[in-house]
């Protein structure tokens, strides 16, 4: 059993500067990288999910570690589970009630969920490959705040974990300025890019993909507006 207490997380405002950037916005700012599975997706309609992740390595059919990683999170914290199974739940209502008590921001889960309809009634944002009734045993080891790998994605403890219905995507802390810095440019090329179709341009000439179409066999149609 490995339970890691402290760890190190980024700076508050770096945390509050990604709230604004989108899942999908963080994934390109990284070279369209490090996107969980389309899997991983919002238990109902909830809010969004930003926060340093506080990861939770659990086995399979047993959720102990949960409730360990509940206990070690800080407030503000993710909680990202790694598991193996979608057949013994992970998380539910009453750690959810639990979680909105310490001031847990969320939790992303590989495994499955359950109580859905109250998960969604609350209003906590929760992530999840699965929803299923299927319970858990807690008697068997596993760690908190080591690497695990959840979506495909390894996820290290602090990193930033950017959720929304699109889906999860894992900035890595050290990479976190960087990422911010790139995000912003591409919200002000899609801020111009808006502008312009706004004035009547189509996305096709914006894109310049005439150039492209051609290059690849196609025909110009660069003249079809005129036409």
């Amino acid at each position: 059993m490995d339970i890691v207490r402290e760890i190190e997380r980024p700076e508050p405002g770096v945390i509050e500067a990604f709230r604004d950037v989108s899942a999908a916005d963080a994934h390109e700012a990284m070279g369209k990288t490090n996107a969980m599975a389309p899997e991983i997706g919002p238990i109902g309609g909830v809010p969004p999910i930003c926060g340093p992740a506080c990861t939770v390595s659990i086995p399979p059919g047993d959720n102990l570690m949960v409730h360990v990683g509940s206990q070690v999170a800080a407030p503000g914290d993710v909680l990202v589970i790694a598991t193996e199974t979608t057949r013994a739940v992970t998380w539910g209502e009453l750690l959810t009630e639990n979680a909105i008590g310490r001031g847990i921001a969320g939790v992303v889960t590989a495994g499955n969920v359950r109580d859905a309809a109250i998960l969604a009634e609350r209003g906590f944002p929760v992530y999840a490959a699965a929803i299923s009734q299927a319970g858990a045993t807690k008697e068997t080891p596993g760690a908190v705040n080591v690497p695990v790998s959840v979506g495909d994605v390894v996820v290290d403890p602090g990193d930033v974990i950017v959720g929304d219905a699109d889906g999860v995507t894992v900035v890595p802390k050290d990479d976190a300025d960087a990422v911010l810095a790139r995000a912003a440019e591409l919200a002000d090329r899609e801020t111009r890019i808006r502008e312009r179709l706004a004035n009547g341009e189509s996305l096709y000439e914006i894109g310049g993909y005439d150039e492209k179409v051609e290059s690849l066999g196609g025909p110009s149609l660069a003249s079809d507006r005129d036409a």
